[in-house]
């Protein structure tokens, strides 16, 4: 069985922000409005919750600047196997290219369905749930103003036929 991913691509004006990462028209922050998508998202699957957050690095670069995260902070993974992320090898590849690298990265940011928080902000993963933080993978395929959210699923892709089995009745005297 081969891993599949749920998607959803969502598009947006670069040029609707400031240097901040705040749209102009509003204020709203480019986080927000990320957070916004991921509501949608799960409002479309309802079982599902964004895990994987695809975008090149100039969408990376307004979400941390959304973030107020320090000019030293990049964010995202690189993928290295295409368009889709390798569990196993892009953590592994980024981790060696980080070790030689000023900056640090940022692999992963709070899920909008993430509401509870420790003591110092921290957003708390409710291990019994089905929300995790969102992975920031950066697909350099991928245009100024596009995002792409993603589940990774089991389902082969195969269509399952549903077989009604006749089972006899008995009656008790």
């Amino acid at each position: 069985m081969t891993e599949k991913e749920i998607t959803e691509t969502y598009y947006f004006m670069p040029t609707d922000f400031n240097d901040k990462g705040r749209r102009f028209s509003d204020g709203v922050s480019f986080r927000d409005v990320v957070k916004d998508y991921e509501r949608d998202f799960h409002e479309l699957h309802s079982t599902e919750y964004a895990m994987n957050l695809y975008a090149n690095s100039q969408t990376m670069n307004l979400l941390a600047r959304s973030n107020d995260a320090a000019p030293f902070l990049l964010y995202g993974m690189d993928l290295t196997q295409g368009k889709s992320f390798d569990a196993v090898q892009d953590p592994y590849t980024n981790h060696e290219m980080e070790k030689h690298s000023e900056n640090i990265y940022v692999y992963g940011i709070d899920s909008a369905f993430m509401t509870e928080f420790d003591e110092y902000g921290y957003p708390v993963i409710n291990e019994d749930s089905d929300i995790y933080p969102l992975t920031l993978l950066v697909d350099k395929t991928m245009r100024d103003g596009e995002l792409r959210l993603a589940v990774p699923t089991l389902d082969d892709g195969d269509d399952t036929e549903n077989v009604t089995i006749d089972v006899p009745q008995f009656e008790y005297a």
